[in-house]
């Protein structure tokens, strides 16, 4: 089976899930999203990961990382994963499922005696309550800037549907113009032309 057709297989049977899709670009390149499991210090996040899959695919195991930060003992600063499926412990029989549920699972059950990423091993071992506290700080951070990143779409959006200015009110513009500027070159009658224009109505309202 060749690896085309192996992530097809794959595909198929995620067809009702709306997490994973490979990109447009490359059937061998998948962007995945897990949720953080529930009654753990991860429940409130969501989490983003690459999927790099070869041509030896599935006798050999895809290239999997994190695109978001993360603070974990199994978790490498530029979002590798020390896990033994995707490793040494790798089979055939794998699939994209399989490795996610392992990924989640490995959010709250880490192991902190191959870690890579040592302050979070030292933390999870000698202080768990300071680790679960650094592990939520990070996922609020990371809600407020997603949420932050979406209202500047938003804003985006509707900047993008204003409407552009009409010719019918940029020609009534110009005209207003044109005529403001044609009030102000007409020539203001003297102060006793307009006398002498005043003295006889005078008169004639004295009769």
């Amino acid at each position: 089976m060749t690896a085309r057709r192996r992530l097809l297989h794959d595909l198929t049977k995620l067809q009702n899930e709306d997490l994973q899709a490979p990109t447009k670009e490359d059937m061998r390149i998948w962007n995945a999203v897990i949720m953080g499991p529930t009654d753990t210090c991860f429940e409130d996040g969501t989490f983003t990961l690459r999927m790099e899959f070869s041509d030896q695919y599935p006798l050999k195991p895809p290239n999997v990382r994190f695109t978001c930060k993360m603070f974990h003992p199994n978790v490498y600063a530029d979002g590798s994963i020390c896990l033994d499926i995707l490793q040494r412990n790798w089979s055939p029989t794998y699939d994209v499922i399989s490795i996610l549920t392992s990924i989640r699972s490995l959010l709250n059950d880490p192991n902190p005696n191959s870690p890579a990423n040592n302050e979070a091993a030292k933390l999870f071992l000698e202080n768990k309550r300071l680790y679960e506290t650094k592990v939520k700080k990070l996922i609020e951070e990371q809600i407020m800037n997603d949420q932050t990143l979406f209202d500047d779409e938003d804003e985006e959006k509707v900047e993008k549907k204003q409407p552009p200015p009409s010719a019918t009110g940029t020609a009534a513009t110009a005209t207003s113009t044109a005529s403001e500027a044609t009030a102000t070159n007409v020539q203001q009658p003297s102060p006793s032309t307009s006398n002498a224009i005043a003295e006889p109505q005078q008169q004639q309202n004295e009769q």
